[in-house]
Parts: structure tokens; sequence; C-alpha cells
């Protein structure tokens, strides 16, 4: 009875986790801060909420995926990298706070097995639309910030440059059911966030839900 839900035809679960991103340079060769339209995002972790459909493409090992997730994102503080970073990092969280991410993807998903506990392995392609919803964001930049402000660029255009972000991904993840047609989903998920002019970031999100076949 245990393994029945692996003849199900689709899915959909919700799940939520963390992420961990990494943070390009800011800073050209001799140091000094690059162009606004160069400048990468800067983000460092943050925690999402996300919901997915599974429908099987064959037999009982493909599957086609589809999700949305909301994140809620942010700028480290602390005192790593240049005087330049450490400043643009502080100030992005004092005038942005936290973003709102809402980000779609799709993928294929591949069993490794089809019993009781299901690890699996999945490609997949997102994409990720970045909101503030912070009063300062269309503010000029202080000028008195001589290490990151210049000319009338607004807070947003300075630290949000890129708000539009693809992605490429990869996952692992077991589905382990607890009673009939019903799952606990466990998932780690490995990324590469696609920005146009400016440096990738790397993501990794670990993820915990709860999977309902149907």
């Amino acid at each position: 009875m245990g393994a029945s839900a692996q003849y199900r035809n689709q899915s959909f679960g919700l799940d939520a986790g963390g992420w961990l991103l990494t943070k390009p340079s800011l800073v050209d060769d001799s140091g000094a801060l690059l162009p606004v339209d160069k400048i990468p995002l800067r983000l460092s972790n943050g925690f999402g909420l996300g919901g997915e459909t599974n429908f099987k493409m064959a037999q009982d090992r493909w599957w086609f995926s589809a999700r949305v997730r909301f994140g809620f994102l942010q700028y480290a503080v602390n005192d790593l990298g240049t005087a330049i970073e450490i400043e643009f990092d502080r100030e992005a969280r004092k005038t942005l706070g936290t973003l709102l991410g809402i980000e779609g993807g799709m993928g294929v998903r591949y069993m490794l097995m089809t019993d009781r506990v299901r690890p699996y392995l999945q490609l997949g392609l997102s994409y990720m639309r970045l909101m503030t919803f912070s009063s300062s964001a269309s503010s000029t930049c202080d000028p008195t910030l001589d290490l990151v402000c210049g000319g009338d660029t607004s807070y947003e255009t300075l630290f949000l440059p890129h708000p539009n972000v693809g992605g490429i991904n990869g996952q692992f993840g077991v589905e382990i059911t607890m009673m009939r047609n019903v799952a606990l989903h466990l998932f780690s998920n490995a990324g590469r966030w696609l920005v146009l002019n400016a440096a990738d970031n790397h993501t990794v999100f670990l993820g915990l839900g709860v999977i309902f076949f149907t």
C-alpha cells in the first residue's frame, strides 16, 4: 500500500526553504566601482515559499515539474570585502530592505527508484522578477556616500540594476511516502542565476515540503 502513489499520474506540493547566494565582486581590476549597468546582484540569503505541480511523462520514472516560488531576499551586512563592497551592501539593505522575488520554473524529473522512498534528479530553467517596496527606492542616492554614489542615480537603479533574473538549475530530492498518496519531500537545488551584462550568481536552495498525489 505504501508504494501505491507511484501509479498516480500527477501530484502537487507545497514547500518552504532557504537560499544561499554568492556575491560577485563590485569592483574592476583597478579597485573602482563597476559602471551601474554592470553591477551584479549582491543578495546574500533569503527564505522562500513555493508550490509545484507534477505530471507523469512516461512510465513511473519521468515527470514534468512546474513551480511558483515567492522569495524574500536580503543583502548581507558584514565586514567582508573591499570598503566599497561593505558600504554598498549596508546601504542597499538600509534603503531597499527585503526584496520580494516571484519565481516561475519548469523542469524534467527522473525518479531513481519508484517505491516508498523515491529519490530523483531534476534539471530545469527558471525566471525571477525582483521587486522592492521601500519608500526610499526611487530617491536619489545620497551624495555623501562618496564610495558608491554618483550623479543622479536612484537607490533602486544602483542597488537593484538587474531585477529580471534567468536561471538554470539542478535538483536532487527524495519523496518519502508517509501515508496513502501523501509524501514528505526533501530537496536541494543548486543553480546559476543568469544576469544580463553582469556577473552571474551561484545559488543553493534547501527545501522541505509535502506532496499530494492525485
